[in-house]
């Protein structure tokens, strides 16, 4: 995935950088956001810049410009590194929040601990501090979060035995186990041999128990296997990479983190999950259970309004760990590097007003945008005349302020992701194993093949 190969990009840019420097800095302030303007995000962000400008007719007037995000993001970040690389980059743009690492360390982009107050950025959820965070300064303020949750359909899971229903927690307020949800798909796959669930239209309907969105990875959306996943590794104590974000052996291979994946094998070693699945396999019931992005919700409000389902929180591995692991993380704002001191404070104010508490809750009710300040999750509408949506977001807001961890901060992030997607988890579900010394050999050559890349960051 283009996006994801930025590190030699962006070494070469900023070397290039050195020698030519950015061009004189104009009287405006520049945005470059990843969302075209027929969208509701790139809407959200030109309103927003508009009543800056209203605001404050004494400042630099900002101006922005918006792109289409093609795949992961790929066409926009080859506009934004071919703007880099003529010395003609934005004060402030947008970027996904694991490629925060990669730019912060090669100085394309500049801290702004000195230029905001500590209450301002104090103000921003864990995980959204979390991730905008290099080296110890903030690099990235969040303008969105994300979540994951499971979702059922509860007519089909009231076929389980009793004992199997009840692993299934009845509300939002209660944690569960990924063994419990392995039993529960367990129990769902044998509906359909048992005599008198097997020739129920629901029952037929299903093809596979689970979904786990896995038929995405090969076509070039690793991210969703490190985003959906590792938090089983998380919540067992364990992790994929060290927190300077530059080791991997000892933790890609660590015990815990094989036996979560193990567990995980579980479910393709037993046919409750496929490394391939139908096309909206949980909207169409063709799997009764799924691991659900937040976009769900929106998808369903919009798009399948006459679909009821039940929300739960993201499984934890084991019960009784207390440390943040819930799925989180999202795009950002982000000062480029090299401006003076005086527009680099007017800049930064900018920054503040785009991902201020106001802005926060402007973008939840626009776009459905997951907000990044502790003080707007309060915002997310619970009260609605929907119980699917109400359920879901109660699940969603509680992690968002209980649980979310950011994705890891690495500089070789973009590799470090997309080879945990392809070289374990995809091997994982197409050689369908759960054998502990199976899947240590998977991680084990790709500590190998992460050690080669990470080696240009060590230096």
């Amino acid at each position: 995935m283009k996006s994801k190969f930025i590190f030699l990009s962006v070494l070469l840019i900023s070397l290039f950088m050195l020698g030519c420097g950015q061009k004189k800095a104009s009287d405006e302030v520049t945005i470059w956001v990843q969302a075209s303007l027929d969208t509701p995000e790139g809407k959200m962000f030109a309103d927003r810049v508009e009543e800056y400008n209203k605001q404050n007719p004494d400042k630099k007037n900002v101006v922005i410009k918006s792109f289409t995000r093609a795949g992961a993001g790929s066409g926009y970040i080859d506009r934004l590194n071919a703007a880099i690389t003529a010395g003609d980059m934005p004060d402030i743009f947008t970027l996904d929040g694991p490629d925060v690492a990669s730019y912060a360390t090669n100085k394309v982009i500049a801290p702004v601990d000195e230029y905001l107050s500590p209450e301002f950025l104090e103000g921003f959820t864990d995980a959204m501090k979390e991730q905008g965070i290099v080296n110890g300064k903030t690099y990235a303020l969040g303008y969105s979060d994300s979540g994951v949750i499971v979702m059922y359909h509860e007519d089909i899971i009231n076929l389980l035995n009793p004992e199997l229903k009840a692993l299934i927690p009845t509300d939002t307020d209660t944690d569960w186990t990924w063994e419990d949800f392995y039993k529960v798909a367990k129990g769902l796959k044998e509906l359909k041999s048992n005599p008198k669930t097997k020739d129920l239209d629901i029952v037929k309907n299903m093809e596979v128990p689970v979904s786990f969105l896995l038929t995405d990875v090969p076509k070039g959306a690793y991210e969703i296997a490190i985003y959906y996943l590792a938090p089983m590794i998380w919540s067992n104590d364990s992790n994929v990479v060290s927190e300077n974000g530059l080791e991997v052996e000892g933790y890609l291979n660590n015990p815990k983190t094989i036996e979560s994946l193990s567990l995980l094998g579980k479910f393709f070693e037993e046919n409750l999950a496929n490394a391939s699945e139908p096309d909206k396999a949980f909207y169409t019931k063709k799997s009764p259970m799924a691991l659900a992005g937040f976009w769900y919700v929106s998808e369903f409000e919009h798009n399948y309004p006459d679909v009821e389902y039940r929300s739960v929180r993201y499984p934890k591995f084991d019960k009784e760990y207390q440390g943040n692991f819930t799925p989180s993380g999202s795009w950002t704002f982000v000062m480029r590097n090299g401006l003076e001191k005086e527009k680099a404070e007017e800049v930064a104010k900018v920054l503040e007003w785009m991902t201020n508490s106001d802005a926060s809750k402007q973008y939840y009710e626009k776009n459905g945008s997951i907000p990044t300040r502790t003080d707007a999750v309060s915002v997310i509408n619970t009260e609605t005349d929907s119980e699917s949506y109400n359920e879901a977001w109660k699940a969603l807001k509680y992690q968002v302020k209980n649980s979310n961890k950011a994705r890891p901060v690495s500089p070789g992030y973009p590799y470090l992701s997309e080879t945990f997607a392809k070289d374990i988890i995809l091997k994982i579900a197409q050689t369908k194993t759960s054998d502990k010394n199976e899947i240590k050999q998977y991680a084990d050559d790709a500590i190998e093949k992460i050690n080669r890349e990470f080696e240009k960051y060590r230096r």
